[in-house]
């Protein structure tokens, strides 16, 4: 028989007379295997069809669809694989599922190396999480018996979801918005709630950013603003330990001077005796320091300088909003221009910041602790902070506080992590890294626990109060007890640059990993905006600008505050949606597949682990937080204020919104299918085409190329048998 000998390895002979037939002179590229299996007919014109490849106990029941590529695309994609990254051909623009089949973008973002991608991921799990939210929530929840609720959550649910959106963003290769809109077209949107919660984030996360740039450049002055009382902005219960100690037996450090023991105890309707004030009318004797609450100046330069706060409660109110504080306003300007700046280059430039943008905190931090730990009071810091009170275990809101922290730090839920994987690549250990990134990200956090705690050991030393009493609880707890640390340390100007500089890192790493999803859902919709990149960052960042306006009032830090309370819940709602959407309709065995396709392995006890957490412990340990959420509820308040109605149904409609997009979404193509040719398909709460993958889901196109057949997502495909069985 006479073939035509083919042009180029892809080439097929036109006639072949069986599908183990081989031409007599094959191109020697492909090697071909002396008996291969004889599952399917090779046409010249290479046609694969999808069909319905599993039945509804598999929960792929979809129609066969055709995908007819001609010889001259393959040719075209084999040459351009390179450029692109791709080794498959691309599927022409058609509705699948009733989901438009998007385009891949030419080219996509890649890591200059592993190590690149390893320090970014570092750098958003270790950032404002662990250095500004951890000490604070670790404090309102009774320091060491926080860290028990916070470890275990870390074990049981925050490295099971790292780990599945790693896998997801690795697998895919593209944004959560599109992830999700394949693998689960009914929850399209849940990748639009992701990106929801992360500019709701960065509205307020740049607000910190903010003010650590006015500490950075005030911090430059002879002395430090914050390190003494100072008349133009404190109170006259300001309390310095030094100005304190030049006071006498009779005097005692009071409304910025050392004011007599009898004209202090009369101010507050007391008399004198000895070293305490007497109740009149009790005749109880009371310690000079507990007459009035002593603050620290660098507390006061916080709510009274930086934010402008003169009564929170009283005369700073959401009725009385106050005025604009220009000072913080320009900061965060020079936020997002730096934010925007940095995203214009690209994610590849961005990892190399990544070397120093990670590392330069630890040098920070540990010279922290080497100071701050030959202070007196710094070892009853740390004993508050390692020492348990069983009693508080019982709380349900210390273990939701742990949940969400743990959320918070790891960046769980809201696509970052998977964002930043989909860059990687298709046979990276993403396991291995899971682990390390999340260990990792604890321990920051446990070691600024030391830092933090050790200095309000410090404080309470110095103003002679308990630790639990020393500064008001709070978001701004990290400007109250970092600044008072700087203020020992020589020379002081130049360790409070150190530290507000990494603070700006830390910021800019945080913020920049969360909004690059924003963007990338942008162009992974629309890919001709790719040729237009630096006018969507900017115009985003101007965006972020805009809306974070609100926070700079004087009344601002309670829309601050809103925002940080009530976008935390909204995490555990997408959490929960998306670990069953992969364990529950997708599949927990068929995603342990897709881990063994990328050639991850792990140690069988390991994927035992994973399958019953993300199978079962996962989606029960949500369910139970979300209904506690719900019972547990208390107003929305800060720091003793309670917001009023109107601002609690505020605070409702932001933690909502989110989880509102995709169900949504969801009603909308319910209603669609039940509008069309087969309202059977219009199922939602039952494994069905709402919530099984469309015929575009599988590896992404740059996964390195497979064997002969060029199959590797057997499922996809009709003329492959494929061992039907049920999934979780």
């Amino acid at each position: 028989m006479d073939s035509k000998e083919p042009s180029s390895p892809r080439d097929v002979p036109e006639e072949p007379s069986s599908p183990r037939d081989v031409p007599e002179e094959p191109s020697p590229p492909r090697d071909v295997p002396e008996e291969p299996s004889p599952p399917r007919d090779v046409p010249g014109d290479v046609t694969l069809k999808f069909q319905e490849a599993f039945d509804d106990s598999a929960a792929f029941g979809r129609k066969a669809k055709e995908v007819k590529i001609d010889e001259e695309q393959n040719k075209k994609q084999s040459i351009s694989s390179e450029e692109s990254g791709g080794y498959f051909p691309q599927i022409e623009d058609e509705e699948v599922n009733g989901v438009d089949n998007e385009k891949k973008p030419a080219s996509r973002g890649e890591w200059g190396n592993h190590l690149e991608f390893f320090l970014t991921s570092v750098g958003l799990a270790v950032g404002l999480g662990n250095i500004w939210r951890f000490p604070y929530v670790c404090y309102e929840n009774g320091g060491g018996t926080f860290l028990i609720p916070y470890l275990f959550s870390l074990l049981f649910l925050g490295i099971p979801l790292f780990f599945l959106e790693m896998v997801l963003g690795q697998y895919a290769g593209t944004s959560a918005t599109v992830v999700f809109r394949r693998l689960a077209p009914g929850l399209k949107g849940l990748g639009y709630g992701m990106v929801a919660v992360n500019v709701i984030i960065n509205f307020y996360y740049t607000i910190i950013m903010a003010w650590a740039f006015i500490y950075m450049f005030e911090g430059w002055r002879s002395e430090l603003p914050w390190k003494r009382c100072d008349p133009e902005i404190g109170t006259k219960n300001c309390f310095y330990k030094s100005d304190a100690d030049n006071c006498n037996d009779t005097t005692t450090f009071w409304n910025f001077t050392c004011t007599s023991n009898t004209e202090f105890c009369s101010y507050y309707d007391y008399d004198v005796a000895n070293d305490a004030c007497v109740n009149t009318t009790s005749g109880e004797e009371i310690g000079f320091s507990n007459v009035t609450n002593r603050v620290t100046p660098s507390e006061e330069y916080f709510y009274r300088y930086v934010l402008g706060i003169t009564g929170l409660g009283t005369d700073n109110t959401w009725e009385n909003y106050g005025e604009p504080q220009w000072k913080i306003i320009g900061a965060l300007a020079l936020s997002w221009t730096i934010i925007g700046l940095g995203l214009i280059r690209g994610i590849s430039s961005y990892g190399k910041l990544s070397y120093f943008i990670t590392v330069f905190p630890y040098v920070v931090l540990t010279t922290f602790l080497i100071y701050v730990s030959q202070q007196e009071g710094f070892s009853d810091g740390v004993k508050f902070f390692i020492t348990p009170q069983w009693d508080k275990l019982l709380e349900s809101s210390v273990w939701l506080a742990a949940i969400i922290q743990i959320f918070y730090s790891l960046g769980v839920a809201i696509g970052c992590q998977l964002l930043l994987n989909s860059y990687n690549d298709f046979n990276a250990n993403c396991h291995r890294d899971a682990w390390l990134i999340a260990l990792c990200n604890s321990f920051t956090s446990i070691f600024a626990g030391f830092i933090v705690f050790g200095t309000l050991g410090m404080l309470a030393h110095n103003l002679g109060l308990e630790v639990k009493d020393v500064v008001s609880q709070g978001t701004g707890l990290a400007f109250q007890a970092y600044p008072a640390a700087v203020t020992i340390m020589s020379p002081s100007q130049l360790f409070s640059f150190m530290f507000f500089f990494m603070v700006c890192l830390l910021a800019m790493s945080t913020i920049s990993a969360a909004w690059e999803p924003v963007v990338a859902a942008i162009f992974d919709d629309f890919p001709n905006l790719r040729n237009h990149k630096s006018k969507v960052y900017l115009s985003c960042c101007l965006v972020g600008f805009i809306c974070g306006i609100s926070c700079c009032f004087q009344s601002g830090y309670f829309m601050f505050n809103l925002l940080n309370d009530r976008i935390s819940n909204s995490i555990v709602y997408l959490a929960f949606l998306e670990v069953i959407t992969v364990a529950w309709f997708y599949g927990v065995n068929r995603f342990m597949d897709n881990i063994d396709e990328m050639k991850i392995w792990m140690p069988q006890p390991f994927r035992g682990f994973f399958i019953f957490c993300w199978a079962f412990l996962n989606p029960l340990m949500l369910i139970i937080v979300i209904i506690t959420l719900f019972l547990d509820r208390v107003p929305s308040g800060t720091e003793g204020y309670e917001f009023p109605d109107g601002i609690q149904v505020l605070g409702w409609l932001i933690e909502l919104f989110p989880l509102a997009i995709p169900l949504v979404l969801g009603l909308v193509s319910v209603i669609k299918k039940f509008m069309g040719e087969d309202p059977g398909e219009a199922a939602f709460l039952r494994s069905g085409p709402l919530l099984t993958p469309s015929s575009q889901w599988g590896p992404r196109d740059d996964r390195p190329k497979p064997a002969l057949s060029g199959i590797s997502n057997l499922g996809m495909y009709d003329d492959i048998q494929v061992e039907k069985r049920t999934e979780l």
